[in-house]
């Protein structure tokens, strides 16, 4: 493998065959503007305003040139990378000949010009077509749209040099027919990046080049698109880092498919807390061209709107006037423990939770319970579990809900434990309880490697099955880290993307994870002992732990243990609820201020088939001592 000081011997030995003559090759290459012996630097990352006074000099003994305005440098490298847009690899490779004029990239300039020769003003066809998919004159015209046999092409641009040229047909394509290539020679870039006012905080990127116009024509001139399609951001991302650094903000506007979530998973990735994203449950078409043509300008702003609310806050009273707390598309899911719910005014879509407390302190036991309530009210689950094997989780799950009731199962033996199997007929009307209501992903079992990919997996899911509650339990299982640097950033990141998931798509996602070190057993669980950075309880909307109980007063008045809400975002409450294990259910059961259990029983029962005989299923009242469970 090679190392930097590698790399750096092949760059140098490239810029000492080229020699004197990259100062003209790279002078007239990208037209650098020249007045005595200095040019007028083209870096309009940091000459925001254009360098007005020359101060870019050709230095012969450095063999390349050197702005003293900005300290950019450009040599032969970085006149191939940088400015024409080659890879790394590509550049050491292709030029590692006797002559550059005989190397392959120069032989791709020479076709790209040869064809770029070819382009001609939009024609009259060309120009119908834009007018129907809703685009201005003034609009494409800002665009620089023009033709290309008969076809339209936009151009791409890096430092005011074409890079790239996509061909797209002007008539509607149906089924799999070919409808937009790229000129030959191109190295693809952001469509209208010359464009692009660096002193702007906030940068709104999207898929496809009329998307990108149609968010230029609705009042956001800070606009690129990908182009090349979401598929391929990754050998993008590298050559467009420098670029998107430049702001403090990027606002994703991606199509409402398979393809978009995909974009919205890599953009988290790459760059992290500054991405935005939109909410997609504002779609009614797939992609910001054909919102546009059903529903208008309007909507396209409230669509950009959604995720400018993400930015600080950031809230423009004229373009978005609150309208009334009931207009908003938040659902609400009861955990099924009433003090909590009325507390936190039961778990609303667009938020975070996180739940942490000791281990086998009853965690993934509370986060069942939340499961069984969920779907039982009608809300769609997706639990995703890091360990576990499936059927022991099914199997839990099913016996949670069937508790009591003897009618309904059989004890079977598994070497040395029994438990509870649901008879053939009760397992088919549990199946129709939560018909279409819950999924269950294992890490285990599936071929997914990175955060990136579970984030993909999600996005498909909530997109396919329009989940209302994602429950991951834990971080740690489902994070691969090394060190705890990496672990720290890792849990920041992941939570983080957990917030920005849960407002992008409406859904309420909970997060189990460990307390650290510093807690001990039985005590109340702070945020400062969630395992790991801070962050994590600073992002999240409410903070719960589950604390198991180790008094004996307390267990011998049948309390089992506690659950505590560290923080409530919305609402001042933080109460601390008294809780008994249910060991037949294996669920916790409130203990109301009295002392009375507060019993709350799964409506399984009304899911079964008209030929059982429904008095049979009834509700049972038992009344038995709990220690005489086979568990």
């Amino acid at each position: 493998m090679k190392t930097l000081n590698d790399i750096n011997n092949e760059i140098q030995n490239l810029k000492e065959k080229v020699g004197q003559d990259a100062e003209n090759i790279i002078a007239n290459g990208i037209s650098l503007k020249r007045k005595g012996k200095m040019y007028h630097c083209p870096n309009g990352y940091k000459h925001k305003r254009g360098d007005r006074t020359p101060s870019l000099s050709w230095d012969p003994k450095a063999l390349h040139f050197y702005c003293f305005g900005c300290n950019n440098k450009i040599d032969i490298y970085e006149y191939y990378k940088e400015y024409l847009n080659y890879g790394h690899y590509e550049i050491l490779s292709d030029l590692n000949v006797d002559s550059i004029d005989d190397s392959e990239i120069n032989k791709n300039i020479k076709t790209f010009k040869s064809e770029s020769s070819k382009i001609v003003p939009l024609n009259d066809k060309c120009k119908g077509y834009i007018k129907k998919r809703g685009i201005t004159e003034e609009t494409y015209k800002a665009f620089n749209v023009n033709t290309f046999e008969d076809n339209i092409i936009f151009e791409y641009y890096k430092h005011d040099v074409m890079v790239s040229g996509k061909i797209r047909v002007a008539r509607k394509v149906k089924g799999d027919n070919l409808k937009s290539w790229s000129l030959n020679g191109s190295k693809p870039f952001l469509y209208n990046a010359n464009n692009i006012d660096f002193e702007e905080d906030t940068i709104v990127v999207c898929e496809g080049e009329f998307d990108a116009m149609i968010i230029h024509q609705s009042g956001y001139k800070n606009v690129v698109s990908v182009g090349a399609g979401a598929n391929s951001l990754e050998s993008l991302f590298e050559k467009s880092e420098k670029f998107f650094n430049n702001f403090n903000n990027i606002i994703v506007v991606s199509d409402n498919d398979k393809a978009g979530n995909l974009m919205d998973v890599k953009f988290l990735e790459e760059f992290k807390e500054k991405v935005k994203l939109i909410d997609k449950s504002l779609y009614k078409g797939n992609d910001i061209n054909e919102e546009y043509f059903k529903s208008g300008k309007d909507k396209i702003i409230k669509i950009v709107e959604s995720a400018k609310l993400k930015i600080e806050g950031m809230r423009d009273l004229e373009e978005t006037p609150y309208k009334g707390l009931k207009n908003s598309n938040m659902h609400f899911i009861p955990t099924g423990i009433e003090t909590l719910d009325n507390a936190i005014n039961d778990l609303g879509t667009g938020k975070f939770t996180l739940i942490t407390g000791r281990t086998n302190g009853g965690k993934t036991t509370f986060c069942n319970q939340l499961k069984l309530n969920a779907i039982d009210k009608n809300f769609k689950v997706l639990e995703i579990s890091g360990e576990g094997l499936q059927n022991i989780l099914l199997n839990d799950f099913y016996s949670s809900v069937i508790g009591y009731d003897k009618e309904a199962y059989n004890f079977i033996k598994v070497n040395k434990r029994l438990r509870k199997e649901p008879k053939t007929e009760v397992l088919k009307t549990l199946q129709r309880w939560h018909k279409g209501k819950y999924k269950l992903f294992t890490k285990g079992d599936s071929k997914l490697k990175s955060t990136e990919e579970l984030f993909e997996m999600m996005s498909s899911e909530v997109k396919s099955n329009k989940h209302d509650l994602i429950i991951i339990d834990n971080l740690m299982s489902i994070l691969d880290v090394s060190n705890s640097s990496e672990k720290n950033n890792n849990q920041a990141n992941f939570a983080q993307n957990c917030v920005d998931f849960s407002k992008a798509y409406n859904v309420h996602i909970i997060l189990v994870l460990h307390p650290n070190k510093t807690y001990s057993k039985g005590q109340s669980v702070e945020i400062e002992h969630i395992s790991g950075t801070s962050d994590l309880g600073n992002k999240a909307d409410n903070v719960i732990t589950i604390i198991r109980e180790y008094e004996e007063d307390e267990i011998e008045n049948g309390v089992d243990g506690r659950i505590e809400l560290q923080k409530n975002r919305y609402y001042p409450q933080l109460p601390k609820i008294k809780i008994k294990f249910d060991t037949e259910r294996k669920i916790y059961q409130e203990i109301s201020k009295d002392g009375a259990v507060v019993e709350r029983f799964i409506k399984w029962k009304q899911y079964l088939s008209d030929d059982i005989d429904k008095n049979t299923y009834e509700k049972i009242e038992v009344k038995k001592d709990l220690d005489n469970s086979p568990f």
